[in-house]
C-alpha cells in the first residue's frame, strides 16, 4: 500500500502531466467564452512545478506546490490553484496519515473547495472548476466513482451561464461551452482512476512528448517574435533599453520601476499592473508624476503576488504604497495577496483602489464591471498627489474620485462586423453586428458612457485604440465623438487620442470620459514624465 507522501507525489505528477499534455485543448475550450489562456496558464504552473518538484511529507509537498504554482501562474487561476493546494496541505496537519483513504481524500477536497471559495466567492453552479470538485468530494466520502462524478459535473457546465471570471462577461453567450477548469479536474481524476503511472519528475521537466506532426509544423510565430517562451521577457528588456533614462527593471523580475527612484523621499509610492498585451499600459506610465512601478504578467494574465510584492517593497519610500488595480478577478486576487504579504513581511502599509469603469456591464449586474481606460486617469491623479507629498489616504481618495467620475465603453472591429461592449482581453461584448459608419460607432460609444457622467461638468475625453486601428481612423472617430458631444452641449476640457490601453493588435477603440472638477483638472495637468505621457 502506498504511503500518503507517495500518493501526493503521484497526484501532483498526474496534475502536471495532464496540464502539459492538454494545454492547447484547454486554451481552445477557454476561448469559447473567455480569453483562451487557461491551458497556457495552467501549463506555466505545471512547468514550474516540474522544474522544482516539492519533496517531503504529503503536507509539505502540497504546501510547496502551492507557492510554486501561485508564483508561476498569475491570473486568477494561480491564487485559486495555490489556495486549493495550501488548504489541502493544512487539512493533513503536521503528522501525515500512513495512507490517504477515501474519507481523508474527501476532507482534503472539501478543504481545497473552501479555500477557493474564500478568495474567489464562487459557488457550485457558477460554471467553474467547483462544479467538478464538489461531486469529487461527495463521491470520495461515499465510496463512489470520483472520476465519473467529476466528468458528470464538468459536462453539466455546458448548459450553465458563467457567473465568475472573464467568461461571466459573455452572459448568456457563455452557455454551450464547457468550463475548462472543470474538464481539467475530470481528466485528472480519470487519469488517476485508470491507474497508468504518471511520468517521473525528470520526464515532466523535459516537457511533454511531441508528435512527429507537431515537430514538423514547429512553433507558430506571428510578428517580431524571437523565443515565444521569452516573449514578454524580451519585450521588457527592449523597453528598458529604449527608455533607460526613465525606467529600470528589477533584476530577475518582470517589474518595471522608475529610474533613479528615491526610496528615502518619504512620499507615497504608486504601483499598478496587469497582463501584458495592453501596452503602453502600465509600464509606459512609469515615471515622474505617475507610477513608481508596474508589474506586467504574461499576455492577458495577471502578474503573480511575488512580482507585485517585490515591486511594492522596492518602491516603498516610508509613506505607504497605493495599488491601482483593474477590476478583473485575477488582478484583484493577486494584488490582494501581495498587499498582505508586503504588510506581513516588510511592514508596508498598502491601500488599494479598484478601477471598474466599463459600462458594458450593467451597474446592477451580478458580474463586476471591468477596469479599462479610466485606469490611466487614476494613475495620473494618484501620481500627481503623491508627487505633492499627499498622505496615502488622500492619494487613494483622489484616485478613487477619478474612478467614481469616469466611465468607459469599447468596440472591436472584426472585418465587416463589430463587437459592441467588448473587453480588453478579447472577451465577448454585448452583441455583434454589421460594421457601421464612424458616426454610428461614435453614438454607440458615447451614449452608454455619457448616461452615467455628471451633467454639466467639463469633460476629460480619452479615446484609445485597441492596438490595430490606424491613427488617422482614430482621429476620424474622435471628430465624430466631438461633434456629438458639441451637439449635446458638453464641453471637452481635456482630450487624449492614441493607443494607451490596447488589446495586442485588435482593431477597435475604447472611449473613456471623466467628469472634471477644478481639482481633477489641476492634477491631470500636473507635471509628468513617462514614456507614454508627458506634461
Amino acid at each position: 500500500m502506498s504511503t500518503s507522501s507517495e500518493q501526493i507525489d503521484v497526484l501532483l505528477r498526474t496534475i502536471v502531466s495532464v496540464a502539459l499534455k492538454r494545454a492547447d485543448e484547454y486554451d481552445r475550450l477557454d476561448g469559447g467564452a473567455a480569453d483562451g489562456d487557461f491551458g497556457s496558464t495552467l501549463a506555466r504552473g505545471a512547468g514550474a512545478l516540474a522544474a522544482d518538484a516539492p519533496s517531503g511529507s504529503a503536507a509539505e509537498q502540497l504546501r510547496g506546490a502551492s507557492k510554486i504554482v501561485t508564483d508561476a501562474m498569475g491570473g486568477s487561476s494561480g491564487p485559486l490553484c495555490g489556495i486549493a493546494l495550501l488548504r489541502a496541505g493544512e487539512a493533513l496537519g503536521d503528522e501525515d496519515p500512513d495512507h490517504i483513504d477515501g474519507p481523508t481524500a474527501a476532507s482534503l477536497v472539501r478543504a481545497a473547495i473552501e479555500g477557493m471559495q474564500d478568495i474567489g466567492d464562487a459557488e457550485r453552479g457558477d460554471k467553474t472548476a467547483l462544479d467538478a470538485l464538489f461531486p469529487v468530494g461527495e463521491a470520495l466520502a461515499e465510496g463512489g466513482d470520483a472520476a465519473a462524478a467529476a466528468r458528470e459535473g464538468a459536462d453539466s457546465t455546458t448548459d450553465i451561464e458563467a457567473r465568475r471570471g472573464r467568461a461571466a462577461y459573455a452572459g448568456e453567450r457563455s452557455k454551450g461551452a464547457v468550463d475548462p477548469g472543470a474538464i481539467a479536474v475530470a481528466e485528472v481524476c480519470e487519469t488517476l482512476r485508470d491507474g497508468d503511472p504518471p511520468p517521473s519528475w525528470d520526464e515532466l521537466a523535459a516537457g511533454p512528448a511531441v508528435s512527429a506532426d507537431d515537430e514538423a509544423e514547429g512553433p507558430r510565430k506571428q510578428g517580431f517574435v524571437g523565443d515565444p517562451a521569452a516573449f514578454v521577457n524580451e519585450a521588457l528588456d527592449g523597453f528598458v533599453r529604449a527608455h533607460a533614462d526613465l525606467v529600470e527593471r528589477l533584476e530577475g523580475l518582470d517589474v518595471i520601476v522608475r529610474a533613479g527612484r528615491d526610496t528615502g523621499s518619504g512620499r507615497v509610492a504608486v504601483v499598478s499592473g496587469g497582463g501584458a498585451g495592453h501596452e503602453p499600459l502600465h509600464a509606459g506610465f512609469v515615471g515622474e508624476g505617475m507610477l513608481d512601478a508596474a508589474c506586467p504578467g504574461a499576455v492577458f494574465t495577471s502578474p503573480s503576488p511575488s512580482q507585485i510584492q517585490a515591486a511594492t517593497e522596492a518602491v516603498h519610500a516610508g509613506a505607504g504604497v497605493l495599488h491601482i488595480v483593474k477590476s478583473y478577478t485575477g488582478d484583484i486576487l493577486n494584488f490582494r495577496m501581495a498587499a498582505e504579504f508586503a504588510a506581513a513581511d516588510a511592514g508596508v502599509e498598502v491601500a488599494t483602489v479598484v478601477v471598474d469603469d466599463d459600462v458594458a456591464i450593467a451597474a446592477d449586474s451580478d458580474t463586476e464591471r471591468r477596469g479599462t481606460g479610466v485606469t490611466i486617469v487614476a494613475e495620473k491623479v494618484a501620481g500627481a498627489l503623491a508627487a505633492e507629498g499627499a498622505a496615502l489616504a488622500d492619494v487613494a481618495a483622489g484616485a478613487r474620485r477619478a474612478v467614481d467620475r469616469g466611465r468607459s465603453f469599447g468596440i472591436a472591429l472584426h472585418g465587416e462586423e463589430m463587437e459592441v461592449g467588448v473587453g480588453i482581453h478579447g472577451e465577448p461584448g454585448q452583441r455583434r453586428s454589421s460594421l457601421e459608419s464612424a458616426d454610428a460607432i461614435a453614438t454607440a460609444l458615447v451614449d452608454p458612457v455619457l448616461a452615467e457622467i455628471a451633467a454639466d461638468a467639463p469633460l476629460l475625453v480619452l479615446l484609445s485604440g485597441l492596438g490595430g486601428t490606424p491613427p488617422l481612423e482614430l482621429s476620424v472617430l474622435f471628430e465624430h465623438i466631438g461633434r456629438l458631444l458639441d451637439g449635446r452641449g458638453r464641453h471637452i476640457e481635456r482630450a487624449m487620442v492614441g493607443d494607451f490601453i490596447t488589446s495586442l493588435d485588435q482593431p477597435g477603440a475604447v472611449l473613456s470620459i471623466v467628469a472634471l472638477d477644478d481639482e481633477l483638472t489641476r492634477l491631470w495637468d500636473a507635471p509628468a514624465r513617462t514614456v507614454a505621457l508627458t506634461r
